[in-house]
């Protein structure tokens, strides 16, 4: 209770704040009216009322509805008009304002009407045209019963005073009723605004004194603030202007432009009307551009946000493979300026062979299926090292240009890969180690037994490594096993596979490969480049040879086990034979 007390007491002190505004609004219009020779009075008031009301649920509606017709009644008083003839005015302003406001409040929310041209002629048409009609039509009733005037005269003056008010007031009065009163003092304090709108009051009031054709010279500062303000500025300018030319027509000094027809005296006063109406709408549509050209650069900043901070690697090229955009993790990774890369082909900074899989594989497939999806590559950096990436792409297609553009990611998994060589590669060679050939050997021998291919599994063991390890050091030992690695890789297709199981023992998997005369070819090609001397720095040179045992699959197993152990037995064949030679597996042999 003690917290809804002093919303109850700020809302009862704005209500009496708006009562207020209305009242004195409503004696200007009376004024105006009496003092002058006007045709109609032009009331103004009703569309404070209809704006406040808009802004409240239904059920807080009691108090501000006294309080207004309070300020009819006490307004009319004020200017003499009897306590039983001011009675008179009240159904007609309260049809006006309940209606107005019930229709604002149930059909229209907040500031949408001023993003669209539709948004505005629907605040016009529920906030003014037809609360209007149904007021006017009510006042003309009552008129006609208690003062024998007629209806269609009274109906007449009515709507023709209220539509002119409610149009020159409604729009700055809901645009106020929504940005609240801070929202009004903001752009008040814009001095630019604030010096344009005392010009387009000044225009409003001098150059009907002065010159032909007032109206065309007085829309000229509307349609600048419409222009360069927008909605805000131009409600309060329509407002000012509109005062000014009622009050210059009530006292004769402005004239409607002579017509070819009689209008009589209903449309007086439709040039005013003519004069604020394609400004504010000038002014809507300058704020759906100035808004569709915000939120366009509000997406486009997100997006480069998105884009230069995503933590992959992106770049963006266009359809023969040059590089448009590229995002800041990228350029870090790879050490490059952006200069250095924008323009440039996509696949110069690849190694060759992802660079030659891409332009043959991947950006056809692009253009066929339109993405692809963790294509591992590698890069190239600025300072020669290899990074591994997983790449995926999508081709981004504009129909109305034709023009092809691909989006890639590159996520960076070298460290990944490090791990990996870490766990199934030898530290030292580099080559695949036991648990990674076991892999691939059972992996080989799988393949075998569905295709019928066979393979040879070689077990090689050098001869006597360790007396180079005790007469010239461990370090001359590595040395040695590095180089014998980098020559029996030498020896080898892509789809072999050489790798190192501990010590000086090397395994060597070939596929296609039978027993007969090509094997024992590859086994002296092998031993006669393993027997080559090793400089391993400029004062050691060093010479070794090599045992090596054959088996085959199927010959000598179907199982990684039993090669291994075959192959293992045909080695030491080799070194009881003498070594630096070769025997192949009997699998008979117990």
């Amino acid at each position: 209770m003690n917290k809804l007390n002093p919303l109850r007491n700020e809302e009862l002190r704005l209500s009496i704040f708006i009562a207020f505004i209305y009242f004195l609004v409503a004696i200007m219009s009376i004024a105006i009216f009496r003092v002058g020779s006007g045709i109609a009075l032009i009331w103004f008031a009703n569309a404070i009322g209809v704006a406040y009301l808009s802004q409240l649920d239904f059920s807080r509606w009691l108090t501000p509805l006294a309080l207004l017709l309070a300020a009819i009644a006490l307004a009319n008083g004020i200017m003499g008009t009897p306590l039983s003839q001011s009675l008179i005015f009240i159904p007609g302003n309260l049809t006006e304002i309940v209606l107005g406001g019930y229709l604002l409040r149930s059909q229209i929310r907040d500031t949408g009407v001023f993003f669209n041209v539709a948004g505005l002629i629907r605040l016009i048409w529920l906030g003014v045209i037809l609360p209007v009609l149904a007021g006017s039509l009510v006042s003309a009733v009552v008129f006609a019963a208690l003062d024998d005037i007629a209806v269609m005269h009274v109906f007449v003056r009515w709507a023709e005073g209220a539509v002119i008010g409610s149009v020159s007031v409604l729009p700055a009065a809901y645009w106020i009723s929504v940005n609240r009163l801070s929202g009004l003092k903001q752009a008040l304090l814009n001095a630019y605004l604030s010096v344009m709108l005392l010009l387009s009051l000044v225009i409003a009031i001098i150059v009907p004194l002065t010159l032909p054709f007032p109206y065309i010279y007085i829309t000229v500062p509307l349609f600048y603030i419409a222009y360069q303000s927008g909605v805000a500025g131009t409600v309060l300018a329509n407002m000012l202007v509109a005062i000014a030319l009622c009050v210059l027509i009530t006292f004769g000094l402005l004239l409607p432009p002579p017509t070819l027809y009689s209008w009589g005296n209903a449309l007086f006063y439709l040039p005013v009307l003519a004069t604020l109406i394609p400004p504010l709408l000038l002014a809507v549509a300058m704020d759906m551009n100035r808004s569709a050209s915000i939120a366009l650069q509000q997406s486009e900043r997100r997006y480069r946000s998105l884009y230069q901070h995503t933590p992959v690697m992106m770049y963006s090229c266009d359809e023969s493979g040059r590089i448009l955009t590229v995002n800041d993790v990228w350029l870090n990774t790879m050490g490059y300026s952006y200069l250095e890369v924008i323009g440039h082909a996509a696949t110069d900074f690849l190694e060759p062979e992802s660079a030659q899989c891409q332009l043959n594989e991947q950006f056809p497939r692009l253009f066929e299926v339109g993405s692809c999806q963790n294509v591992r590559q590698q890069l190239v950096s600025k300072n020669g090292e290899l990074i591994d990436v997983l790449m995926s792409a999508a081709l981004e297609q504009d129909r109305a240009s034709g023009f092809n553009r691909f989006l890639v990611v590159q996520l960076d998994i070298s460290e990944r890969v490090r791990a990996q060589n870490l766990a199934y590669r030898d530290a030292l060679t580099h080559l695949p180690n036991r648990l990674l050939f076991a892999d691939r050997l059972t992996t080989a021998c799988q393949q075998s037994a569905r295709s019928g291919d066979g393979f040879a599994l070689l077990f090689l063991d050098l001869d006597h490594f360790k007396e180079v390890n005790d007469l010239h050091g461990h370090e001359a030992g590595d040395l040695l096993l590095i180089e014998v690695a980098r020559r029996l890789q030498s020896l080898v297709r892509a789809s072999d596979t050489v790798a190192r199981l501990g010590g000086d023992e090397f395994v060597l998997l070939l596929r296609g490969l039978s027993p007969g005369v090509e094997s024992e070819q590859v086994g002296g090609s092998i031993l006669q480049c393993i027997a080559q001397p090793y400089q391993l720095d400029p004062t050691l040179r060093v010479e070794i040879s090599a045992s090596i045992g054959f088996a085959y699959y199927p010959q000598d197993g179907l199982d990684e086990a039993s090669l291994l152990r075959h192959a293992d037995r045909a080695m030491y064949c080799a070194k009881n034979a003498g070594r630096n030679c070769f025997k192949i597996s009997d699998a008979q042999t117990p």
